[in-house]
């Protein structure tokens, strides 16, 4: 059974709550057997793995004890603030532990969830497309599983889930430029350049937001810019998808302009 009220965000520094009340998690190595539970929720993880996870190729001795004292402790921390059914949500099953949780209350499966929901109404429903992805965006809080980069296991969901955050803001963009919300994307574009400079997706939607603003001269010199960060960057020429956005913004192209 699935323990109600818990619920769990890594999307940014972890924490816990239980209905709404904070859970003092304890120090670095139990935050971070609770973290990589949270990376397989509803799956049980093999006390050697956590030891894996938490200490690499040379575990101290007892290792598989010191987990079960953090496991311990977890429990403890969780009944003190949602009594013994928070606590229960911490499941011995051989060979290991399961975070027994509806998967939904980890913020990161709900990210994951509105994003997939957003990309399917983004074909026929661009407006029901930006609220689901303007929601999954708004769970972050900062870098997902950053105090657990060291950890093998969260290191990788952390990759998985920074890179969907970053195609979850180009649909979203793109939804954006369907509603012809054109000066509010120019905008967001602009700041994106600068921390994502040779991300062409999000060039030609620069582009695209700002020929619609009759801004051609601006479009233009953008994409000179995004050529020049390809070739020092990586050597290579701007893809055909940006290259053709180019080109139709030369030709002065009225479907470009009116989507």
């Amino acid at each position: 059974m699935e323990t109600p009220g818990l619920e769990l965000r890594v999307l940014g520094p972890l924490e816990a709550a239980v209905h709404g009340r904070p859970v003092a998690l304890g120090g670095p190595q139990p935050r971070g057997v609770l973290a990589l539970l949270a990376a397989a929720p509803g799956r049980t993880v093999g006390v050697w793995v956590l030891v894996d996870e938490l200490w690499g190729a040379r575990p101290p001795e007892g290792a598989h004890r010191t987990v079960r004292t953090y496991v311990s402790r977890l429990r403890a921390a969780l009944r003190r603030t949602g009594g013994s059914d928070a606590a229960n949500a911490l499941v011995t099953r051989p060979p290991g532990y399961q975070l027994r949780i509806d998967p939904a209350a980890v913020d990161a499966v709900r990210f994951e969830r509105l994003v997939s929901a957003g990309r399917q109404a983004l074909a026929t429903r661009p407006g029901l497309a930006f609220e689901h992805l303007t929601d999954a965006l708004a769970l972050w809080r900062g870098d997902a599983y950053a105090e657990f980069r060291h950890l093998p296991a969260t290191a990788a969901r952390s990759t998985q889930l920074e890179q969907l955050r970053l195609s979850a803001v180009e649909t979203r963009i793109e939804a954006a430029l369907a509603l012809r919300l054109d000066a509010q994307t120019a905008v967001e574009l602009e700041g994106l350049e600068r921390t994502h400079p040779t991300r062409e997706l999000l060039w030609g939607q620069l582009m695209i937001a700002l020929y619609r603003l009759g801004r051609q001269a601006d479009a233009l010199a953008a994409f000179r810019t995004a050529r020049a960060l390809l070739m020092d960057g990586h050597g290579v020429d701007p893809s055909p998808a940006l290259a053709e956005i180019h080109h139709r913004i030369l030709r002065h192209d009225v479907t470009l302009a009116h989507g």
